[in-house]
Parts: C-alpha cells; structure tokens; sequence
C-alpha cells in the first residue's frame, strides 16, 4: 500500500482525525499577524487552514490525500468559509514563487529526499516579509518523548531547517513539549510530553 492510500484509509476510518480546531502552538504564534495569503501545506482535514480563513486570510490548502481535502471542502461548506484546497502533492506540485504571507508546515515527515524537493518549494513560496512557520516532531522524540515517527530519517532537526532558511531571519528555533493527552490523533489513551521542533522565520 502507498503512503497516499494509507493516508485515505485513514482519513476515511473516521469522522475526524485531528481536532476541529488548530493546533494550539500555531494559533498562538499567527495570533500578532495581520491576515494576508496563506499556505497550509499538508493540511489534513483543513483544521488550520479554516482557522485561519475564519479570521480573514485567503487560504490556500494543500495534501496529497482526496480523502482529506474531499473532507476539508465539506468543512469549510459547513462552517460558511472559502478557501482554495487542493489535492497535490506538495513536493511535486510547484508553487508560485513569493507569493504568501504565510506558509505554515505541520507535522509533515517525510524521507530526507523528498524533504528536500518540498522544503525548497514552500520556502521559495514565502513573499518578502512573510512569516514561515513550521511545527513536527524533533528527533529527540523518538528516545524521549511519545508519538509520531519512530525513524529519524524522517524527523529533521532545527540545524537542517535552518540552514534551508537562507536569506531569512529566524525569530525562533526550539524544541517544544507538548502534553498529548488532549491532543487529537494519538488516541483516546495517549498519555505523556511530545517534543516538536518549533521554526518561525521571516523572509528578508
């Protein structure tokens, strides 16, 4: 099985896979921005993307699942919103060049190649000014931490996001706790601290 049907067995599974709402650390880091255009890249079910269309944005929505943006659509229909989401796989896809205020990354592991080719193009999508901010679990989480990919190989550090930031400022770079507990996808009997690499970085 691919990673794309996996994916749209998992979504399919169940009504929803992560939380109506945004991801709590992104909500709060994109609270002192003023909307503009924005990239959700590998959005899931949209739970960011509609946030962020909520409160004003022009939001552009990316996965490579049908499922999942099939899912994001009925959502944004419900919740009275409009956002352009699409089924493309970002590492393939190409995106126009600065051209968003904000491109947002969360939780998106892949193998270090395919890294590569999507990173470079997301970056590369930030308008001057902009703001990148990207959220996924660190490599420490696998020897110390619970949840999320158990192969390094897919975990980039904050040292390779920083050092593809070229001609950015980086206004942070840390590893961040988070309580899984309350945090959707990790089931209901999820317990203990997660650790997530944490960038926010402004094109120059």
């Amino acid at each position: 099985m691919s990673r794309r049907q996996m994916w749209d067995e998992r979504y399919a599974a169940k009504d929803l896979v992560w939380s109506a709402g945004p991801n709590e650390l992104f909500a709060q880091e994109i609270d002192d921005l003023q909307p503009g255009k924005a990239l959700d890249v590998a959005c899931g079910e949209g739970r960011n993307g509609l946030w962020l269309a909520e409160r004003g944005w022009s939001v552009t929505m990316l996965d490579f699942s049908a499922v999942a943006i099939d899912k994001a659509r009925q959502i944004a229909e419900k919740r009275g919103v409009k956002v352009n989401a699409l089924v493309e796989d970002v590492a393939v896809y190409e995106l126009p060049e600065a051209e968003y205020d904000l491109v947002a990354v969360l939780y998106l592991h892949t193998q270090p190649d395919e890294r590569s080719r999507w990173l470079a193009n997301v970056i590369r999508s930030v308008r001057p000014g902009g703001t990148f901010l990207y959220v996924g679990h660190d490599p420490s989480n696998i020897e110390m931490g619970v949840g999320g990919p158990q192969d390094v190989q897919l975990l980039p550090g904050i040292s390779e996001l920083n050092q593809a930031l070229d001609g950015f400022r980086i206004d942070a770079a840390e590893v961040r706790p988070r309580n899984v507990g309350s945090d959707p996808g990790h089931g209901s009997a999820a317990t203990g601290i997660a650790l997530d690499t944490f960038i926010r970085a402004v094109r120059q």
